[in-house]
């Protein structure tokens, strides 16, 4: 479950390579924890615009946008 994994991005690249080690998890027969909810903290609403969190929804994967506090 993604309930628990940190992810705190500044850009859309930094999150399209945070999910990419997210679905790595699918090489090492650990595809099951790609489940629940990604929360991930933001600086800059491009963030949103990330190419792979289509695939992440995708899977059944929710994806809560939390923006950092004072940006």
């Amino acid at each position: 479950m993604l309930d628990k994994r940190p992810c705190n991005v500044n850009t859309a690249a930094e999150l399209d390579a945070e999910i990419r080690d997210i679905l790595a998890l699918d090489q090492i027969q650990r595809g099951d924890e790609i489940s629940g909810t990604l929360n991930v903290d933001y600086s800059d609403e491009s963030v949103k615009s990330a190419s792979l969190v289509s695939v992440l929804e995708n899977r059944g994967v929710t994806v809560r946008w939390r923006k950092k506090q004072g940006q």
